[in-house]
């Protein structure tokens, strides 16, 4: 298979605390904190260099699992394949690393050009069905270009995640955005575009996957995004940065409070988190998601 040219679009604790009062003069006790712990996964884009051809894939697939990752949110679908393989066959490569993949990257060719305007969803079966074959629950558009961050590009944007959404209800999936930082951008009328999204698509059935690197970068919470919306936010991305904020580092070097967003996990509807690191040093992408995933096996709140 020859390297395709890819385009590049492209955080447990819950704290349970009871206190159990009796009727007589007896002390009150508090139970245990009790921990969630969400399964160890990881987005394909972290290691997008070693996806150039079928024996590197199922290597590189192969040495993540025995990191201890389970589970690999996909992204690279085009022109009807994933890296040259045809979705049914990369569900096979998947499958022979002992990885599901419960989730997928999906971008409309539209939102990487210049030309705003109503989004064609001819090719959403298309896509549905790719996802379908990869036994993924969650259809996740991740990213548009420059052009469309203005008001009328959010517009035809919740328009499409809308028609997304109805389509995915029919085959029991669930339509997704995920976030970069522009969408904490204020528009010109004062709006937040983020804002912008939920309010007008959560009624709609349309979740949001909340990449907390991103959110962190555009000086947000993403603790406060979780109780303003509480429950929507089913996947995460788990990267962080150093305090220079610019350098991305492994999960757990850097400055992010890891364990606070964990602690609100169940707030936000987290069922799924997934480590990803953009940029690494050459060569270094499947060592950046060891030097992650070393750190997590560490964390009470991480399985």
């Amino acid at each position: 298979m020859k390297s395709n040219a890819i385009l590049a679009a492209l955080l447990g604790a819950v704290t349970l605390l009871s206190c159990n009062n009796s009727t007589s003069d007896t002390t009150v006790e508090e139970t245990p904190k009790t921990m969630a712990t969400y399964k160890k996964g990881y987005q394909l884009y972290t290691i997008r260099e070693e996806m150039s051809s079928d024996s590197a894939i199922d290597a590189a697939l192969k040495a993540t699992h025995d990191m201890g990752y389970v589970q690999v949110e996909s992204f690279g679908y085009m022109q009807g394949t994933f890296f040259g393989q045809s979705p049914e066959q990369f569900k096979k490569t998947i499958d022979s690393a002992s990885l599901s993949s419960p989730s997928g990257h999906y971008l409309p060719m539209q939102l990487a050009m210049n030309e705003v305007g109503p989004l064609d969803t001819s090719s959403i079966p298309d896509i549905l069905n790719a996802a379908e074959a990869l036994g993924q629950k969650w259809v996740i558009i991740p990213w548009m270009s420059d052009a469309w961050r203005n008001a009328k590009g959010y517009e035809h944007l919740a328009n499409y995640l809308k028609a997304l959404s109805a389509a995915c209800k029919e085959r029991g999936l669930v339509a997704a955005w995920h976030n970069h930082d522009f969408e904490f951008q204020a528009l010109e009328d004062g709006t937040v575009p983020y804002d912008y999204l939920i309010q007008n698509l959560k009624g709609e059935g349309v979740v949001f996957e909340m990449d907390i690197h991103w959110v962190a970068f555009a000086g947000e919470d993403a603790v406060q995004w979780f109780e303003k919306y509480p429950g929507m936010f089913p996947l995460w991305h788990v990267k962080d940065f150093a305090a220079d904020t610019l350098t991305q580092v492994p999960v757990g070097q850097g400055v992010i409070d890891w364990e606070r967003i964990f602690a609100n996990a169940e707030l936000s509807g987290m069922e799924h988190y997934y480590i990803e690191q953009d940029v690494c040093s050459a060569d270094r992408a499947l060592d950046c998601l060891k030097e992650s995933i070393d750190w997590a096996a560490g964390q009470a709140y991480m399985e």
